[in-house]
């Protein structure tokens, strides 16, 4: 397992460094992945998919690590002058200053969050409509690791900050108040 964790974080540490880079390299990629791939397999031939799991965990630290160091540097635009446009909207993301850690904070706590409150309301309907607590419980297991990197995803893909807000606040208020019948079992 041990030699897993060292695969996984190697991956990412390589897969960083080419992405940091001016241009993307090809053979980082390849390398970078294919510890990942290698730490997975290792983790599988130790101990199963318990071994896949604690080696995933291991992934996501350090992808966390690594994306939280990188939203505290600041961005170096070089020379390059921005593009002239009609109207830049006072609510448009600014590439400079802090916009990192906001844009690091809105994909990263603030949807898990959001996502951690959608998969429990759906627990909460999965009781209510008669399913077993385990399979509640597993569907918020299950639901949190794909609702994150969509939301994520989907929030980063927006070019306004207010829109970006208004995802992750409207998700989270759509779902708190699934947060009374957690303990109720119907």
């Amino acid at each position: 397992m041990w030699l897993a964790a060292v695969f996984a974080l190697a991956g990412v540490a390589v897969l960083r460094m080419s992405w940091g880079r001016a241009k993307r390299s090809t053979p980082l990629n390849l390398a970078g992945w294919g510890a990942l791939l290698v730490g997975l397999v290792l983790a599988d031939r130790a101990a199963g998919e318990w071994g896949i799991a604690v080696t995933v965990l291991v992934i996501g630290a350090a992808a966390l690590a690594a994306l939280a160091v990188a939203a505290f540097k600041p961005v170096n635009r070089g020379p390059r002058k921005a593009p002239r446009t009609a109207h830049r909207g006072a609510n448009e993301i600014k590439p400079r200053g802090r916009s990192g850690l906001l844009t690091f904070t809105i994909a990263g706590p603030l949807a898990l969050g959001a996502s951690l409150l959608f998969a429990l309301a759906i627990r909460a309907l999965i009781l209510f409509g008669g399913g077993a607590e385990a399979d509640a419980n597993v569907a918020v297991l299950a639901t949190v690791p794909i609702a994150w990197p969509v939301l994520a995803f989907a929030l980063l893909m927006m070019s306004r900050r207010a829109d970006q807000f208004a995802w992750v606040l409207g998700i989270a208020a759509l779902a708190a108040p699934f947060l009374m019948f957690q303990g109720t079992t119907v």
